[in-house]
């Protein structure tokens, strides 16, 4: 018999607005913690009970989460954690890469025209220093995805943004699997703070092309998570 106790205090708790988008962020990040592994259960009622809510808004988390490929099963059979392959890893990456390019191309272009307002950002960037130091690995996830949809969000694409949202809940599980985990979150924080420094350079800098964001953003991302399976660079070793 499937249990049917909660999780445990260990799962992030979901804000009550807009209940059900924020149940389903709340999965993806105990996904992403491995607090629900790939190929684990996940039982409407237990969530429920974690959750203290009804079962209305966990099945539509769930109905979210199985539309986007990051729960399989459904029906009869319940859910189960998707098990990410290296192809749908790679495919998630390179959408990313792609949606980015444009998001960040049109947030440069916008603080030329308006004047730069990187307040927001940069705090982002404050908040994962206290993850780094405190060696919080799961505020550590959600400052980098929080940086980065700040720029996107600046960019003022509502298409580019839309797409770029629909595969966050992803990218943010990826992080973990690609063994982010691995990672010297200082060395992180730096490099972090490496690509705001580079993005002041180019808001004062004029046009440019979408051919210098995309290799700055492709060595961003492929440096900060060493490929599954791979090896970290000798910089990214863990800690201890």
């Amino acid at each position: 018999m499937i249990s049917e106790e909660p999780y445990g205090a260990d799962l992030p708790k979901p804000k009550r607005e807009f209940l059900a988008s924020a149940i389903a962020d709340a999965i993806a990040e105990a996904v992403a913690t491995r607090h629900l592994s790939p190929g684990t259960r996940v039982v409407e009622t237990t969530l429920a009970k974690t959750y203290d809510t009804s079962r209305v808004p966990v099945r539509e988390a769930l109905k979210i989460l199985h539309t986007q490929g990051i729960l399989t099963g459904g029906g009869h059979r319940g859910y189960r954690v998707a098990k990410f392959s290296k192809t749908q890893i790679a495919q998630v990456t390179e959408l990313r890469l792609m949606l980015e390019v444009i998001l960040w191309r049109d947030a440069i272009i916008r603080w030329q025209a308006v004047g730069p307002d990187l307040t927001e950002i940069e705090a982002k960037l404050v908040k994962m220093e206290i993850a780094a130091r405190s060696d919080n690995f799961r505020s550590m996830l959600r400052c980098d995805l929080d940086f980065h949809r700040a720029v996107c969000e600046a960019a003022h694409n509502e298409v580019a943004y839309m797409c770029w949202q629909a595969i966050a809940r992803h990218t943010l599980i990826i992080f973990n699997i690609a063994r982010y985990r691995d990672t010297n979150l200082d060395v992180v924080v730096a490099r972090h703070w490496k690509l705001f420094e580079w993005l002041k350079t180019k808001i004062n800098d004029g046009p440019m092309g979408d051919s210098d964001i995309r290799a700055l953003l492709q060595d961003h991302i492929q440096i900060d998570r060493s490929p599954a399976h791979g090896t970290p660079a000798p910089e990214e070793k863990a800690r201890g």
